[in-house]
């Protein structure tokens, strides 16, 4: 996997101790390991990702999901229901899904976390 260059970022969130945000800034990567930080990095042979007028943050961690559910967020059943009634409309439904939706509802929710900045997530699949 050749190297990473994010070239001048507007910020960059470094979640250090110092919690600094970093402007005008490249970021030098290397198997997923910050190698640099700073205004004109150079890495010769690096797949370079133009960032300007960008924030860069680090990937974000969501530590509960349930992806099977993203196919059923908008069952107007459900909607504005409280728990127990939204339990009720949804478990039917969701008895019925097999791999095929199970596949679908990961793909579409993964898909939905990583447009969202999340790069790790813990899925709670218990159907």
């Amino acid at each position: 996997m050749p190297d990473l260059l994010i070239r001048n970022a507007a910020v960059v969130v470094t979640m250090n101790p110092a919690r600094q945000e970093l402007t005008g800034t490249d970021i030098h990567i290397r198997d997923g390991v910050v190698l640099a930080l700073g205004p004109g990095l150079v890495a010769p042979g690096a797949k370079v990702i133009e960032a300007a007028g960008k924030v860069v943050t680090p990937g974000l961690v969501n530590t509960h999901h349930h992806l099977y559910q993203t196919l059923t967020r908008a069952v107007p059943g459900g909607q504005d229901a409280l728990l127990f009634g939204w339990l009720k409309t949804l478990y039917p439904i969701w008895a019925r899904f097999g791999p095929e939706e199970m596949f679908t509802s990961a793909q579409v929710g993964l898909a939905e976390l990583a447009l969202s900045g999340c790069t790790l997530t813990s899925d709670h699949l218990y159907l």
